[in-house]
């Protein structure tokens, strides 16, 4: 007899990860057969024919965000749309590292005494690098939203933030996280945009002027660094309970080792598993993501144990905080 269920919500480009909530939510069922485990895809129509769903306690899983979460039953675990400060803000509230950063204002003025001679100059609103750049710190300045391009990013705001030297090419750590346990441990460097970077202020004539490592050309190989997955996991648990799938961008800094968390994508990362993406980043890299940490089987043992525990009833539409421990 089943006794709790789990929901699946498909995700953004659900044609192409709807097979693997499916078999994870057969594997789910195998794992505990008290677990009811159901995909739901994004329509109001499919998820009133589950409505059955409502009179079980029930745990609703979101990895994405796709509409409104008002149809789906029990406690609803969905990504949010955080803007990078309000992750920051997150993540310094439960005491982890990003670096120095602040908005850009009418009134902003930076002292190189503090931010160093370059910082980071980016959109609050953003992803995949767009709009990125390394200013001198004394030239940061505040564009009015209106008289950027209407392409660009930073009409949402612009932050300044501080530089960390990460090596001759920019490199950083991308970890899936799913409820706090590392699904995929990746590391990314993009070499020749620009010259390499000669030392940490290198930024002169013949100097490195890139500062991304996750664009399209990059390099990734997989990898299991004990203290990048570990810091990853506690901010998770820490900082993120409401939130089921984070996708964490870390850096390491090149002379003094400490890491620093640069975003989460707390409004749903990319599912690398089995989307076109994802499969053109196995492809050009010769790996496999999905088979690093076994990652379908995994996240399945990680529902299974949280689905009983998790579980709760509730009305329709009444809302319910989603917090696990």
């Amino acid at each position: 007899m089943r006794r709790f269920n789990l929901v699946l919500a498909t995700m953004g480009e659900a044609s192409e990860t709807t097979q693997d909530l499916e078999l994870i939510a057969r594997r789910v069922e195998q794992a505990d057969p008290r677990i009811n485990a159901v995909v739901l895809r994004n329509s109001p129509a499919h998820r009133l024919s589950h409505v059955a769903l409502w009179a079980s306690p029930t745990l609703s899983v979101a990895m994405q965000r796709t509409g409104p979460r008002t149809l789906l039953p029990g406690r609803i675990l969905t990504s949010r749309t955080l803007l990078k400060d309000g992750e920051y803000n997150r993540l310094q509230g439960a005491g982890f590292a990003v670096p120095k950063w602040a908005f850009v204002r009418p009134d902003t003025v930076l002292d190189p005494a503090v931010w160093g001679p370059y910082v980071i100059e980016k959109p609050n609103f953003g992803g995949r690098g767009a709009n990125v750049r390394i200013r001198r710190t004394g030239r940061v300045k505040y564009q009015p939203p209106a008289s950027l391009a209407k392409d660009h990013l930073g009409r949402r705001g612009m932050l300044a933030q501080e530089f960390i030297f990460t090596g001759e090419w920019p490199q950083s750590y991308r970890v899936l996280t799913l409820l706090g346990q590392t699904i995929l441990c990746i590391h990314q460097t993009t070499v020749g945009r620009g010259e390499p970077l000669a030392g940490r202020w290198g930024f002169g004539k013949g100097g490195g002027r890139s500062v991304v490592s996750n664009t399209r050309e990059m390099d990734v190989t997989l990898v299991r660094e004990p203290s990048v997955m570990a810091l990853c996991e506690a901010a998770h648990r820490a900082a993120f309970p409401d939130v089921p799938l984070l996708g964490f961008d870390v850096i390491r800094d090149a002379e003094s080792g400490k890491l620093y968390i640069l975003e989460c994508h707390s409004h749903g990362p990319l599912w690398p598993f089995s989307t076109t993406r994802g499969r053109g980043i196995d492809a050009r890299n010769g790996i496999e993501m999905a088979s690093q940490f076994d990652a379908l089987t995994k996240c399945a043992a990680i529902l299974a144990e949280a689905t009983p525990r998790l579980a709760t009833m509730r009305l329709p539409f009444q809302t319910v905080e989603g917090k696990w421990t």
